[in-house]
């Protein structure tokens, strides 16, 4: 090990997940100034990490730079980008005609704090060109605002107060968004500490992609739920797809209880041209964006249709708006800017052609399961995908629940010293910048590090 460099202190990662030595003791030889300045970050913020998914085993390498689908470590290790940004970066880094729109934006004015010419209306016009749910737009700048925006206006537009998600879910890290069976923290009590009885007490939880189980618990409290919060497709949980199926019995169910159904397509959206609500022909009547909107800047909308969303118009209600939503950088010119630039780039031709890179990239790593004879498999749609080493198909918490979580991290972090950058849980995400090649590193190095731990 170089001069300087500490051994490491224990063989048991956060959660208290066992690493393999050999490949542990490679990764603090490669990244030492990754550590370093992890150490440091970590006196001043909580994790080292100023904000997001800060969970890499057995620490965050700190990136300096990225280029189209590539990423640069303080270290100077280059990696083939798995993570995007965190989701946002579906075109890839410095995206030549995003970069000129922040440019040209920069040159008028960052932040104006008020209506302005149009950039918003624009946005929100590609937004409802490709969303069959959207007719009008509310901008804000975080998931978790809006999702807690979505059940805001939910609420005032039922009168019902109690909110339905399913187990294993994630919409954020607010109160009400964290109750419940997570899949995202080492907490494993459903009333996380600092959030009250009374907010837990508001939540009502059903089995993802079970259409009889959900059914069966929104009829037995449909008079008193507000909405139905739903991802199309997972993400925390490990990149699970809801089936055709289960979303239109949702639909059916919602709609004859009187339920707001609200599709939480944060993540999602990039997975098909219209997001994952087009993919599957199920219209919910609020959606939840972000991520990708914003183009590598903050933004988030709301949006859904005229009938739900009047709740926030103030020309419909006598001049007052049941639902006020203030949010200083919803709307943000900077970050429209780089959301027009991404979304009018972003044809069905590219959704569809990125797609199919990871579609290849899925089957690709299935078939090492099965050459290997191990339980590694993917799961996924679009343009994300997980991989997971369980005993049976993981379509929901409980089936990925039952995988073996040592088995991923220790994987995953055997691709970051093979030089892929991704999350430690086993989640990948593509961006336009990858093609063919990339497909074929990838499955390569995943190979290679099957072997390198021995499972292979």
């Amino acid at each position: 090990m170089p001069a300087g460099v500490k051994e490491p202190d224990a063989r048991i990662a956060p959660g208290g997940v066992p690493l393999d030595p050999e490949q542990e003791r490679l990764y603090y030889e490669r990244t030492p100034k990754s550590r370093a300045g992890y150490e440091r970050q970590q006196e001043l913020i909580p994790t080292g990490h100023a904000g997001g998914m800060w969970y890499q085993m057995p620490y965050p390498v700190l990136l300096d730079r990225g280029e189209g689908c590539r990423v640069w470590d303080v270290d100077d290790n280059e990696y083939l980008d798995m993570r995007i940004g965190d989701w946002v970066q579906y075109p890839g880094h410095r995206d030549e005609k995003v970069r000129e729109a922040i440019v040209a934006q920069l040159e008028k004015g960052s932040q104006f704090g008020s209506p302005e010419s149009g950039m918003a209306y624009r946005l929100a016009e590609l937004l409802v060109e490709r969303m069959p749910s959207v007719e009008r737009v509310k901008f804000m700048a975080s998931g978790t605002e809006t999702n807690l925006l979505a059940i805001r206006a939910a609420r005032a537009y039922t009168g019902r107060t109690k909110v339905a998600k399913a187990v294993g879910a994630y919409h954020g890290v607010a109160d009400i968004l964290v109750v419940g069976q997570s899949t995202i923290s080492f907490v494993t009590d459903t009333t996380p500490p600092g959030v009250t009885p009374a907010t837990a007490a508001e939540v009502v939880e059903f089995p993802f992609n079970e259409p009889d189980g959900t059914q069966a618990v929104l009829e037995a409290h449909g008079d008193e739920i507000a909405c139905v919060l739903v991802e199309p497709i997972m993400g925390a949980a490990g990149m699970i797809p809801a089936t055709t199926e289960y979303l239109r019995r949702l639909r059916e169910v919602t709609a004859r209880l009187g339920i707001v159904l609200i599709f939480d397509e944060v993540v999602t959206l990039p997975t098909y041209y219209g997001g994952a609500q087009a993919y599957h022909g199920v219209t919910p009547d609020l959606t939840t964006m972000g991520k990708t909107i914003g183009g590598g800047l903050p933004a988030a909308a709301l949006g859904g249709s005229a009938e739900v969303m009047s709740v926030f118009d103030p020309l419909l209600h006598g001049g007052r708006a049941p639902v006020a939503a203030a949010a200083t950088f919803g709307g943000n010119v900077t970050s429209m800017a780089a959301g027009i630039a991404t979304l009018e780039q972003l044809t069905p031709e590219v959704h569809d052609r990125v797609a199919a890179m990871a579609e290849r990239a899925r089957a690709r790593i299935d078939e090492l399961g099965e050459r290997y004879g191990i339980p590694l498999h993917t799961t996924g749609l679009g343009h994300v995908f997980g991989i997971h080493w369980a005993p049976e198909k993981v379509v929901d918490a409980r089936t990925q629940q039952r995988g073996d979580l040592p088995k991923i991290v220790n994987i995953m972090m055997t691709l970051m010293n093979c030089g892929v950058y991704q999350f430690s849980f086993g989640s990948f995400l593509f961006s336009t910048a990858i093609g063919e090649p990339e497909v074929e590193e990838l499955v390569a190095k995943m190979d290679e590090a099957l072997g390198r731990l021995g499972y292979a």
